[in-house]
């Protein structure tokens, strides 16, 4: 009795409480909008490092190369290029090399080891060297990757609690093939990516509103993200005069293949628009280097405010996996293929019957529990790993698009989320539950 009470209990509890809940907060994870201190110091000096010579050297040595359309020579060399300057700030760097229909070009990757040995948390700085076929890209994308430059340049002289990874894609104009690959073939390894920033046209201002704000577009997931990012940008306002512009549901550029495959990423671009974009204009004379350099060192805090901060918990749904065709619990197709040519199906999964939904923890302190939802209703918990749930309707068969959610929840009430979108082909059982 003491049991069934319990559990009566729980069950009434959320579905009163978690429909109320997940509407507010389902997009945002247990990364405390407080704000850590690195030391203010050593944050005001990386802030003075960001400088207009550093800025116009990387910007006219990556312009030098011409156009730089994925495939060409142009684009390789400015490859190798971006390779040799990650080399020299001493940061490991490696080429992630994909092929897709007739493309195939390299992604570059510098990363930063966190000291941490408690976290296997990454978080990703991106931008995409590649240009439109007729333009030479100063503003799309040569400002993302100058400011990346700039930022792992100092960045590198420290060290943080998570591991930061620098990486400059090729692709992006022609399908997001060099972000696609990437992402999938990190969710394959297990990667715990934490964050996405993805900057993307961050060089140009024609108006005071404009030169005084950094755009963050996100889907639902991932607004926790630019919630972050602005109370950074409110901490260091008297310093930067920037503010962030949180932009939801829309979906992103490089970021997006990651949000695809189960993490959480933002496009980050600037106010004004981009008149030049994808055009002979594209030049560095059009590049507001005031508001580059504001944006990068903004971004530059912000990322040392995300790699500083301790992660109390978090909650990863290791299955169903991302990216497969499912009969019950076999996962016996992968959908890569599908996702080559049809980006609307990147990372998508599709079930057939029922299959058991399984979450991994990580957390400093003892969880309480683990609870299952289906498009924001309670349907399972667990208390005891493994924590895991045979999926199926409440009141109703999942047949078409879902959504999959887990909520994790320590003893100090710190809870974290994760989420996938599933194809559905299954019946309601919701009063036979078997493991």
């Amino acid at each position: 009795m003491k049991k069934i009470s319990k559990y009566f209990f729980i069950c009434v509890c959320c579905n009163i409480l978690l429909p109320i809940a997940t509407s507010a907060l389902s997009e945002e994870k247990n990364f405390s909008l407080e704000v850590s201190y690195f030391n203010e110091f050593d944050i005001i000096e990386m802030i003075n490092s960001v400088n207009e010579s550093r800025v116009l050297y990387f910007f006219e040595n990556l312009l030098s190369f011409g156009i730089r359309y994925t495939g060409t020579p142009n684009c390789t060399q400015a490859g190798d290029w971006i390779y040799n300057e990650f080399g020299e700030m001493g940061l490991d760097v490696e080429f992630h090399e994909w092929k897709i229909k007739n493309f195939k070009s390299r992604n570059i990757i510098a990363t930063l080891p966190g000291n941490d040995v408690s976290s296997n948390a990454i978080f990703i700085i991106c931008a995409h060297y590649d240009t439109f076929k007729t333009s030479p890209g100063a503003n799309d994308d040569g400002s993302g990757i100058v400011a990346i430059l700039c930022i792992a340049e100092i960045l590198s002289k420290y060290s943080f609690n998570h591991t930061i990874k620098f990486i400059a894609f090729s692709g992006e104009e022609v399908g997001t093939y060099g972000s696609f690959t990437y992402a999938r073939d990190s969710y394959k390894k297990g990667d715990n990516i934490f964050a996405v920033l993805n900057l993307d046209i961050i060089g140009y201002a024609e108006t005071i509103k404009g030169g005084k704000i950094l755009r963050f577009f996100h889907e639902e997931p991932s607004t926790w993200i630019a919630e972050f990012a602005k109370t950074i940008s409110e901490k260091y306002n008297n310093i930067l005069d920037m503010t962030i512009e949180s932009l939801p549901n829309y979906p992103g550029a490089d970021n997006q293949a990651f949000v695809d495959y189960g993490y959480d990423g933002v496009w980050i671009a600037q106010h004004d628009p981009n008149w030049v974009g994808h055009s002979e204009n594209d030049t560095l004379e059009h590049i507001n280097l005031t508001y580059q350099i504001k944006s990068t060192k903004l971004m530059l805090v912000i990322l040392t405010e995300f790699a500083i901060k301790p992660i109390n918990i978090q909650v990863i749904l290791q299955t169903p996996l991302e990216a497969k065709l499912y009969f019950q619990n076999y996962p016996s197709i992968n959908l890569y293929f599908a996702e080559y040519y049809f980006q609307r199906m990147r990372g998508i999964t599709i079930v057939f019957g029922k299959t058991t939904a399984i979450a991994e923890t990580i957390c400093k302190k003892n969880i309480k529990y683990v609870i299952f939802v289906i498009d924001d209703m309670f349907i399972f918990w667990d208390d005891t790993p493994p924590y895991e749930w045979k999926i199926q309707g409440k009141f109703y068969p999942l047949i078409g698009r879902h959504t999959l959610k887990v909520y994790a929840y320590s003893e100090t009430n710190e809870y974290d989320i994760d989420q996938m979108d599933i194809i559905f082909f299954t019946r309601s059982n919701y009063f036979n539950r078997h493991r």
